[in-house]
């Protein structure tokens, strides 16, 4: 079925819906081609209403050329403005301008010079300067430490079972921790760019580049909008928009969705199998898809149970490291009844980045400070979805350039605690009725 090209929005009226957003199945590449459809790109790239050229720059581009070559034919003003921090990339734009674009955006947000996204960015980038060089290292100690624990407890675990029952749960849950943990912090790397530790992230099942789509350029820069794809591959098991005609089974996930959590990785892997044997979209089989199973094998090599046997303690190890990986996810900071999401009566048509993204975080402050549960449980949230290029060490430094630029502009990151944001979570699994964010209440 052709989709709706006269369907719009319900957040922002005047936008159009994305094209393919409730194609079937729903992938990263499928939201890039709908967003072809719509951005007026024509074939280039789209910076906000000027079309450029960069295809001779793809080679040179510091980020690395993926970056480039999935979103060519795309509206990249979100990302351009979001991953550039140092002035450099503006200064050499001029030379792939081509010409205007000749419709207006598909989105709503603004970088306005004295808006509240680059008025903080500058500061941000001042107070970078301050911050000891040495900083990012820490993440880097922090996942090889990780990946080295990987390696060491997953044969570890199979031997564990021809010991005892017990003792081989026991070793295969912790394993799954350590799984969840460190493809946590391989996130950290693909948000930059291209870095060995950013392959980390397919020993889970996954796949670093389709998430860098995924996640980098759809839930981060469209967040909780009808461009966020990954609120629409929730669904139908999770719908975390507020529909007004939410059917009470929908609503039911609020208490059914551990089962969803634990299995998301097992589904994900045989979902990129499928998909790669299809040639769906540009996929297509390659070393990448390998990753996932170089663990499994490594338990079989190196641990003394059978193929059959180590395949069995694989999976069971990928069970508990799917539901820490989704409910540390899911409970970051977005999926707050607090929030705003499609649905809701936004501050305005036309807003400020920044304040759109405070509008969709919930910080939980039992994690600030605190690196080792920031980079594992993806911590320090707000920061991070501010500036993503930014490594999790050095985002603690900076909350007091953020809250005092919060009371400048007359407003506050919301903070829960972890647990409340488990319930606060299942609150907008049930949620209905649309919160009204021009009222300034409802942030409180």
């Amino acid at each position: 079925m052709a989709p709706n090209s006269d369907r719009r929005q319900i957040s922002f009226p005047k936008l159009l819906y994305p094209a393919l957003r409730d194609e079937i199945p729903k992938t990263a590449h499928t939201w890039l081609k709908g967003k072809r459809m719509q951005d007026g790109a024509e074939g280039l790239w789209r910076i906000h209403d000027s079309l450029y050229d960069l295809t001779d720059f793809i080679s040179a581009h510091p980020g690395g050329e993926d970056w480039l070559t999935v979103t060519k034919g795309t509206d990249i003003t979100e990302a351009f403005e979001t991953h550039h921090l140092k002035g450099v990339a503006e200064t050499l734009l001029p030379k792939y301008f081509v010409r205007e674009a000749k419709s207006p955006r598909n989105y709503p947000y603004t970088f306005k010079e004295d808006g509240f996204y680059k008025t903080l960015k500058l500061k941000v980038m001042s107070k970078i300067n301050d911050i000891p060089k040495d900083k990012r290292y820490k993440s880097d100690f922090v996942t090889d430490a990780l990946f080295f624990g990987l390696i060491v407890l997953s044969p570890l675990s199979c031997w564990a079972w021809t010991q005892s029952y017990i003792l081989g749960a026991g070793l295969t849950v912790l394993n799954g921790a350590i799984l969840s943990s460190l493809i946590t912090c391989a996130h950290n790397y693909f948000h930059r760019n291209d870095s060995w530790r950013m392959y980390l992230f397919n020993l889970g099942g996954m796949t670093y580049s389709d998430w860098r789509i995924s996640h980098a350029m759809s839930h981060h820069l469209h967040t909780n909008t009808a461009q966020d794809i990954e609120l629409s591959m929730l669904e139908p098991f999770l719908v975390f928009l507020p529909y007004k005609d939410k059917p009470i089974w929908a609503q039911m996930g609020a208490f059914y969705y551990p089962i969803i959590y634990g299995g998301t990785l097992i589904i994900m892997i045989v979902q990129e199998l499928v998909l790669c044997a299809q040639k769906h979209g540009s996929k297509s089989i390659s070393w990448k898809n390998v990753i996932p199973f170089t663990l499994p094998a490594w338990m079989y090599l190196a641990g003394s149970l059978s193929l059959p046997w180590t395949v069995a303690v694989w999976l069971l190890t990928l069970i508990p490291a799917s539901f820490f990986f989704v409910l540390f996810g899911l409970t970051a900071g977005h999926h707050s009844h607090r929030n705003f999401f499609e649905g809701d009566v936004t501050r305005d048509e036309n807003l400020d980045w920044g304040l759109h993204q405070l509008d969709t975080i919930v910080e939980r402050i039992d994690y600030a400070g605190n690196h080792f549960k920031s980079i594992t449980r993806f911590g320090d949230h707000a920061l991070h979805h501010l500036f993503p290029t930014l490594d999790h060490a050095e985002l603690k430094y900076l909350y007091p350039v953020l809250f005092e630029h919060c009371e400048k502009f007359e407003s506050q990151l919301k903070t829960n605690t972890f647990y409340e944001a488990i319930i606060s979570m299942s609150k907008q699994i049930v949620r209905k009725r649309p919160n009204n964010f021009r009222d300034k209440k409802i942030i409180k």
